[in-house]
């Protein structure tokens, strides 16, 4: 599956999954399965079967079953059947045999090439760099993503995963004279307590917390992590804007574009913007195009635009900056 198929909300279940199969599943040989199983995978909205197809392996099945037993679930064993499609299980309510779909009790692991190779790609980790993708520091746990540019500088950035469980070893590895002593641990999970201090210089970056908000496609708060970077270690940082209005000089830049700003020309245009940007800043996502006209022409009957579009006829890149919603409404484009 290609980036630009992916959504933020998809990405976010995946690397989700990806935390939680730290913890095994056991097989009926009793053998350690690090995956999710399919009745867990049913309850995930955003990932789509397609998703899960280009983005994860089957690697066994479940040895046991979450049953219904009155009001709650209860794990049981489970058996192949002769059919392939099948499970069987003996019910805990009456002791006859049920059975269960096998796609319910197969387990599936996210692939961690694929997905720290896309991780890698959104962060502008050059491709000579990732030899740790496929090499990791920590079998299942750490692996080195390569370097990548934060402004001015570049910093190594790394992906742990089930990190609360694993912290001494993970941290010991970062204590070593041989690395830098600045870097970037992305984690597939929550943050340490506070109490907890990263080795060094080196900054813990949740990957849920490091996504861009409001963008369908994922896209990485270059600047949010820039400021994580310098801050001192333990820093509560607010989210970046991923819209940012310069009025002295009419220019728009939107993060997810990367930084190349829009130059706006004429004063209804820049009054259309401004009055977007200040609606963002509020938490206004989308603004119905009556307001926005509203805005732009005050109390002014004669010569006023009756569409958004009108008024920047002759503009040839505005719908790369704006965007409708198909009801009326307009906000910043930021996919």
């Amino acid at each position: 599956m290609s980036q630009k198929n992916l959504s933020t909300r998809s990405l976010l279940e995946q690397i989700d999954l990806f935390e939680r199969s730290i913890h095994a599943v056991a097989d009926g040989g009793g053998q350690r399965l690090h995956g999710m199983p399919g009745w867990e995978l049913s309850r995930r909205a955003a990932l789509s079967k397609r998703d899960l197809a280009a983005w994860t392996e089957r690697i066994g099945f479940a040895g046991t079953y979450l049953a219904a037993s009155g009001d709650e679930c209860v794990p049981v064993d489970i058996e192949e059947d002769d059919d392939p499609g099948q499970y069987r299980y003996r019910c805990p309510e009456t002791f006859r045999t049920k059975y269960v779909s096998a796609d319910l009790v197969a387990v599936h692991a996210v692939d961690a090439v694929k997905l720290l190779t896309y991780l890698a790609d959104l962060l502008g980790v050059p491709q000579v760099q990732r030899s740790g993708i496929t090499a990791p520091t920590i079998d299942g746990v750490l692996w080195r993503l390569g370097k990548m540019r934060v402004a001015d500088t570049h910093v190594d950035a790394w992906l742990v995963r089930g990190l609360s469980s694993s912290t001494d070893t993970v941290f010991q590895h970062f204590r070593a004279a041989s690395l830098p002593d600045q870097g970037l641990i992305f984690t597939t999970g929550q943050s340490l307590p506070d109490i907890v201090a990263p080795p060094r210089a080196y900054r813990i970056v949740p990957i849920a917390s490091a996504l861009v908000d409001h963008a369908l496609k994922p896209h990485f708060d270059i600047d949010l992590i820039h400021r994580l970077l310098l801050a001192p270690s333990g820093s509560k940082l607010e989210k970046s804007l991923p819209v940012r209005f310069d009025r002295y000089t009419n220019s728009l830049v939107i993060a997810t574009k990367s930084d190349k700003p829009w130059a706006i020309k004429g004063p209804r245009q820049i009054a259309v913007v401004s009055y977007l940007f200040e609606q963002f800043e509020n938490g206004r996502r989308w603004v119905p195009a009556h307001e926005i006209l509203g805005a732009v022409y005050g109390t002014k009957k004669s010569g006023r635009s009756q569409r958004i579009q009108n008024i920047f006829s002759g503009n040839s890149i505005w719908e790369d900056y704006i965007a409708g919603d198909g009801a009326g409404h307009y906000g910043f484009n930021l996919d």
